[in-house]
């Protein structure tokens, strides 16, 4: 059988608005699941749905010397 990687739970305290809060419990409530875990859950699924920015060609010689 294959071997799970562990989880690490890592709390962080952002700062967010007092609507998103709002909209959050409200979320939370209609789902039946906890304001936590759900931010959790979204928190995760944002993150790692993030792409590396393409790099741009703009300058192609800027670093050269001249």
């Amino acid at each position: 059988m294959k071997e799970k990687a562990p989880v690490v739970k890592q709390l962080y305290r952002l700062s967010v608005e007092p609507r998103v809060v709002e909209q959050l419990a409200r979320l939370a409530e209609r789902l039946r699941e906890p304001r936590s875990r759900l931010a959790t859950r979204l928190f995760t699924e944002a993150v790692m749905g993030v792409k590396a920015p393409a790099h741009s060609r703009a300058r192609p010689n800027a670093n050269r010397a001249s």
